[in-house]
This record gives C-alpha cells, structure tokens and sequence, in this order.
C-alpha cells in the first residue's frame, strides 16, 4: 500500500495522524502568520513623511510591535519545524535534558514542547 501506518493509525516512529497533521497545520499558520509581518513588504509605505515628533514616535511604536511579532512567529514556525524533524529522526516526544518520555498531555498543548515538564520547570527558574 505504501502506507507506513499501522492499524492504529501510528505512524512506523509510533506518531499517530492526528499528531502529524496537527504539526503541519500549526507550522502552516506559523507561516501565513510570519508572511503578514514581513515588514520589507510595503516598506515604501513607511517614508519618513511624517514630520511631527508625535506621529514618528507612533510609527516607531508600531513598527517596534511589528517586528515582535514578527520575531514570535519566526520563533514558533522554527520550533514547529523542528519538531517535524524530530517526528521525522524517531526524537519526537523525547526530553532534550534528561532524555525522558515528554507526557501526551503536554504534546497536546504544546506540540513542540522539547523538554518535559520538570525539566521546563527548572530551567525557568534558572536552574537548567
């Protein structure tokens, strides 16, 4: 058939459909998301036109949001696609600190999630 599933739906690294396609969809919306902040698209738009201090200050505050968000998205498509890399390395769902089982649950939430919730823990506090 071609196909590398089993009758579970798993995948032959034991990821089911669900997670897979999941991971796709999010990256896809990472994507789009990063392509609407392209902030060298339109930057004739942005001329140095305005000439009182107020409207260049709003500008500048606009665009300092522009490019965090822009930042974020970046930031999330390449978490995203380094999770389909693990997916794709037989990694995925494997603690990159202690090397433990990261839970389903938190897989669920956070499909690419990297470290497992103690591991996360402590290296928000400092400790990791």
């Amino acid at each position: 058939m071609g196909d590398d599933r089993d009758r579970n739906g798993a995948d032959a690294n034991g990821h089911d459909a669900d997670q897979v396609e999941r991971l796709a969809k999010l990256k896809e919306q990472a994507e789009d998301a990063l392509a609407r902040y392209d902030l060298a698209e339109g930057a004739e738009d942005r001329g140095d036109g305005h000439h009182h201090p107020a409207e260049v200050a709003t500008d500048m505050d606009e665009r300092e949001r522009e490019l965090h968000e822009q930042l974020r998205w970046r930031e999330r498509a390449e978490a995203l696609a380094a999770a389909e890399q693990a997916m794709s390395e037989g990694t995925y769902g494997i603690c990159v600190d202690c090397g433990g089982e990261i839970p389903a649950g938190r897989l669920k939430i956070k499909p690419d999630a990297t470290r497992c919730v103690e591991c996360q823990r402590l290296v928000e506090q400092g400790r990791g």
